[in-house]
């Protein structure tokens, strides 16, 4: 089901990974300026039009759809008549269960099957009915990915439907042979063939049918089916089918057949004409609502993965010759790493110094170009003399490094936390990144050298918490949840008030992990000129027509040196003042969860990591001035390990609040969000406390 819609036309949305035109459009640049083009794709850094032109993503303010004269609808036979018909009468009945909504699914129907020879087709038909604006470019584009020279594919039809009964069939002129971009540098065999779908708008039904053949597989037992039956719209029916030959059986995992779908888990089982078949068929199935902060897709929605073979064996046997031969340092190599770490005493330390040099020296560009270099990767060595490499590349160097001074690791395939994690229940080759597991003798660590910005033994925040296949050991060991203060951040502020209000400041930062990570790639992406921009509007953000005295950065572009911050400025209007009595808000204080503000939820609350935050403020006084109330003492606990506690304390002319909130869990369940709203909401509250000041009459 959910690989269907990729594609996304408006620039005001969060738009990362692929997209393509559905229509011509007008990109309309900050500048003023107009370009009249097709888009290929849209990421976070840059937009890629027809032709191969890359603009930067800043520069383009607005994408919209441009005119285009459509082409005329086809003479429509009693038998489109009787579809016409026949699909309208489903879209009214579904569209009065669930009114509202930005379009409906009809049918969503993937089909596999599987021939004695090892080859096998897929094949797709959805059909579903537009209803808002938003959803047209979403919609408007049918598209069905092929390797050369191991699949092919083709778009069997694709019809849109007019409210007034106009049809308008596929037109195999206007179907693209496209390569997918993507925001990194990665190169593949991969294509793409692309459809924009004719006359579509409001109310207009489309469907349509792809089938991709796999006619040269590299291995005849890697068939691997799976596919979800949820999306945000409604589905009248949501149908998975694989065949198999009858000499075959399928194993298969159904995740997340919950209520009134639990019985459909198991599949209606058949056998005719040398095949077996195993069909799931949901019906009815309502939309995702969307909720903060909520897991990935394959974590909450009914979905089923399938595999020949019930071990994981065949994969480990598959993939450790390849990586044991790739992981063999050269003499080359082998002495360029022993003269790296040549002052390193302990093996910490030699692991920091190769996890430094391989994260800063060698380039994250991926060049796929078959199975060997897709899933093995390619030779250490090779990697280490070019500079540049895929994760898989990066993590077989670090590997074949650290064996080099005798510290064994290996490489780990997983999926991020940020994606749809692994079922282990049944064998995939489907993992999308790699990473290094180290044995340091009493203890294993995780590190993942494709994060430029992490500090070691800090690793990205992605790979927390999901499982991973670790190739040598033959095993699937689970990534760990840092503790909350490995992914710190300590703040401290001096504050010395004013007998008008103002204050001057002294702040100073420090982190480690994922914080540290963050703030240290956002501001290596800066000039200085912008890095001061940017603390200048966190200043101002404290007190209007507030000035920044100093500031300095510490450590940006040293990965090996914790990244710190401090500055020095000075606030106006700081203490609001009531008759003979100001009141005073810490900055940085208040705190929000968005991820809190619903009264119950379905899904669970996901967080990137674990997290702790430090505050430390002393706030020195005037004469005559003194604290009447300040921040009372609170220690509280929520449900999956969270801490918060404050405290104040007077000192002479000054007095000094500390504050600190833990976060140990990365996901909280269903069962715990009530008490975990609970814990935060007080915490919300708690935080929006003000001090009061009083000033004695002169």
């Amino acid at each position: 089901m959910r690989k269907i819609f990729v594609i996304l036309i408006p620039a005001a949305a969060a738009l990362g990974g692929m997209a393509s035109p559905a229509f011509p459009q007008r990109v309309e640049l900050r500048s003023g300026r107009t370009i009249e083009t097709g888009v290929v794709s849209i990421g976070s850094a840059s937009v890629v039009l027809e032709g191969g032109r890359v603009l930067p993503r800043a520069d383009v303010r607005e994408i919209r759809l441009a005119q285009k004269e459509g082409p005329a609808a086809a003479p429509v036979s009693n038998a489109a008549a009787d579809r016409w018909r026949e699909l309208f009468k489903e879209a009214a009945a579904l569209g009065q269960r669930y009114p509202g909504m930005d379009g409906l699914i009809l049918l969503s129907d993937d089909d596999y099957r599987l021939r004695e020879d090892g080859t096998w087709t897929e094949r797709n038909h959805f059909i579903g009915q537009v209803l808002k604006e938003g959803l047209r470019g979403a919609w408007g584009q049918v598209t069905a990915e092929f390797e050369e020279g191991r699949s092919r594919a083709r778009i069997v039809q694709a019809t849109v439907y007019h409210p007034d009964g106009k049809a308008f069939p596929l037109n195999s002129a206007q179907v693209k042979t496209v390569a997918p971009q993507a925001e990194t540098l990665f190169f593949t065999e991969e294509r793409r063939l692309s459809y924009s779908l004719p006359e579509l708008e409001p109310g207009s039904i489309i469907e349509w049918e792809t089938e991709v053949e796999t006619y040269n597989p590299f291995r005849k037992d890697f068939f691997f089916p799976s596919d979800g039956f949820q999306a945000e719209q409604p589905i009248a029916v949501s149908r998975l089918s694989v065949a198999v030959p009858s000499s075959q059986k399928l194993d298969y995992a159904a995740r997340n057949f919950n209520g009134p779908f639990s019985r459909f888990a198991k599949p209606e089982l058949s056998a005719a004409g040398g095949e077996r078949r195993y069909v799931w068929t949901l019906r009815d199935v309502p939309p995702i609502v969307s909720e903060p902060a909520m897991p990935p897709y394959f974590d909450y929605a009914p979905n089923v993965e399938g595999a020949l073979f019930k071990s994981w064996d065949r994969i480990f046997d598959w993939l450790r010759p390849m990586y044991e031969e790739r992981t063999k340092p050269g003499p080359e190599l082998a002495a360029f790493t022993q003269g790296l770490v040549r002052d390193c005493r302990t093996p910490e330390e030699k692991v920091a110094k190769i996890y430094h040099y391989i994260q800063k020296e060698i380039r994250y560009i991926a060049v796929k170009m078959g199975v060997a270099s897709g899933w093995g990767g390619y030779d250490a060595n090779l990697t280490w003399k070019r500079r540049y490499g895929c994760c898989i590349d990066k993590a077989l160097l670090f590997t074949a490094m650290l064996k080099a001074v005798g510290i064994r690791s290996t490489p780990a395939l997983l999926s991020t936390n940020q994606s749809d994690l692994v079922d282990f229940k049944v064998p995939s080759i489907w993992f999308e990144h790699a990473i290094t597991l180290l044995d340091l003798g009493r203890r294993q660590i995780f590190l993942d050298s494709t994060g430029y910005d992490y500090r070691f033994p800090s690793f990205p925040a992605m790979d927390q918490g999901a499982k991973t296949l670790a190739i040598f050991p033959r095993q699937v060991v689970p990534v760990p949840v840092p503790r909350p203060r490995d992914n710190e951040s300590r703040y401290d502020f001096a504050i010395a008030l004013s007998t008008d209000g103002g204050a001057s400041v002294l702040f100073s930062a420090s982190y480690t992990g994922a914080p540290e990570a963050g703030l240290r790639r956002y501001y290596k992406s800066l000039k200085r000129n912008e890095q001061e921009r940017s603390l200048e509007d966190w200043v101002n953000a404290l007190s209007p027509d507030s000035r920044l005295l100093r500031w300095r950065l510490g450590h940006v572009d040293d990965i090996s040196r914790p990244f710190t911050l401090s500055l020095v400025c000075q606030l106006s209007r700081y203490a609001v003042r009531a008759g003979n009595v100001y009141l005073l808000a810490l900055p940085n204080y208040e705190r929000d969860f968005p991820e809190a503000a619903l009264p119950a939820r379905r899904y669970a609350v996901v967080y990137p990591t674990s997290e702790e935050k430090r505050y430390r403020w002393r706030v020195s006084l005037p004469v005559g001035w003194k604290a009447a109330a300040l921040l009372p003492r609170v220690k509280l606990g929520g449900p999956s390990g969270e801490r918060y506690a404050q405290k104040c304390r007077q000192e002479n002319r000054a007095f000094v609040c500390e504050s600190d909130f833990r976060r140990p869990a990365r996901v909280i369940a269903v069962s715990d969000y009530a008490e975990h709203r609970k814990f935060l909401d007080r915490v919300s509250r708690l935080t929006k406390d003000r001090i009061f000041l009083k000033v004695s009459p002169r």
